[in-house]
């Protein structure tokens, strides 16, 4: 396994063990590291970018004007993640929801007493430790920690009201959610952050996505599935932090019904450390439309956080290939009759597909995260003709029974 990477990462994070007003930058640093996690340089931009962002930080206090006993957060705009905050507040009915990235943002004076101090902390933090990156990750870094100690200096002048006795956030380990995270645990308020995602062991690299794990500072977890509960314990995680919800957007789902005709498919597609796995999955199934007299009807989904432009050139009516933008959600095509089948590269969409009642092949070419599944994985042409014949042959009754069994184990409980 390629740990570079990784032992970047925690070598920096070692570095950073500072606590500042009961903050440890630590702990509020790790969302930031996506640049660690790849071979690309920071840039003077990039370094002009991160200061800039220090004097316009987000308004954090807004989290505290409510009048519920619990706050629920998601940073990212996306649908899924508002409908999965949504779901959780129906678990949590006294609860208000806040989209940080809407909170309007707060200047800081680059000349005000409070920055200088805290830029020549953080200067000292960085450039008096024997921290092993570049001269310009090092002003990044200086950049990074001053708006962080800028924005706990903000926070802390919010006093929290009483009422509050509960925070959820989307991701605990990540960004502004980290620092809410540690500011209501300072409080003795209780801290939960939600699944996204699913947690497992990795075959090739370990990616950004480890953070979710290795900084899980919220007091408690909602877990979708058994499991998450069985894989966290075996890493050491106490199970009285667990707690066994299933996937709220799920609970009430059942599989009545597998279509076994395997003519219109929906290509999840990888995260950007796929994209040429991505593209040689797409390869082989243009080749099988071609030898197959374009049995099966495509439809390509990129990964939420890839650009439109990335494999939008594989779209053609003569291959039987339509592209699917940000308008149409994975969600809202598996539950219409678009679709009868999926083909997952590394994602949890491929957990959907099955909750979905929707049959799901994985295209392990470059497989990285040990998801547990079916026996439903390819790598060439003829193994995926082989599993396209298996899974259509098999009775429905079977099909239904293995996809209500992986389910039940990872993403719904509740499952009968």
């Amino acid at each position: 396994m390629d740990k570079r990477y990784y032992n970047r990462y925690k070598s920096l994070l070692e570095k950073l063990n500072y606590t500042y007003k009961g903050y440890n930058v630590k702990h509020l640093v790790p969302g930031y590291f996506t640049f660690l996690f790849s071979d690309d340089a920071i840039s003077a931009r990039d370094v002009f970018k991160e200061f800039y962002i220090g004097t316009q930080i987000t308004d954090l206090g807004k989290v505290l004007d409510s009048k519920s006993n619990s706050v629920i957060s998601f940073l990212i705009d996306r649908d899924d993640y508002k409908d999965l905050a949504n779901s959780v507040k129906a678990i949590y009915p006294d609860s208000s929801i806040v989209k940080l990235s809407g909170l309007p943002n707060k200047k800081v004076s680059f000349l005000s007493f409070s920055y200088i101090r805290h830029l020549l902390k953080a200067t000292k933090l960085i450039f008096k430790r024997s921290i092993k990156e570049s001269f310009m990750t090092k002003l990044f870094l200086v950049g990074l920690i001053t708006k962080l100690f800028n924005q706990i200096h903000a926070l802390e002048k919010t006093s929290c009201p009483e009422n509050i006795k509960r925070y959820i956030c989307f991701n605990a380990a990540y960004k502004e959610e980290s620092l809410l995270t540690l500011y209501f645990k300072n409080r003795g308020i209780e801290t939960i952050s939600m699944q996204h995602g699913i947690f497992c062991d990795f075959k090739l690299i370990i990616p950004f996505d480890y953070i979710n794990f290795d900084n899980m500072i919220a007091d408690k977890l909602l877990c979708w599935g058994q499991s998450t509960v069985d894989y966290l314990t075996s890493k050491g995680i106490d199970q009285s932090r667990l707690i066994l919800i299933g996937n709220p957007k799920y609970k009430d789902l059942t599989i009545e019904h597998v279509d076994q005709s395997f003519t219109k498919c929906l290509v999840l597609l990888g995260r950007a450390i796929y994209i040429p796995s991505n593209e040689k999955l797409l390869l082989l199934l243009k080749e099988f439309n071609k030898k197959h007299n374009n049995k099966i009807l495509y439809y390509i989904k990129k990964h939420p956080f890839l650009m439109d432009v990335e494999h939008k050139s594989f779209a053609s009516i003569s291959d039987n290939m339509i592209f699917l933008g940000r308008e149409h959600s994975v969600q809202e095509v598996l539950r219409s009759d678009m679709v009868n089948f999926t083909i997952a590269v590394n994602t949890t969409a491929y957990y959907e597909s099955l909750a979905l009642g929707k049959i799901s092949l994985r295209w392990s070419e470059s497989e990285n995260e040990e998801f547990i599944g079916m026996d439903d994985k390819f790598v060439n042409l003829s193994e995926f003709e082989s599993k396209l014949k298996e899974f259509s042959e098999k009775p429905e009754t079977e099909v239904r029974q293995e996809m209500k069994d992986i389910i039940k184990y990872v993403f719904n409980p509740e499952l009968t």
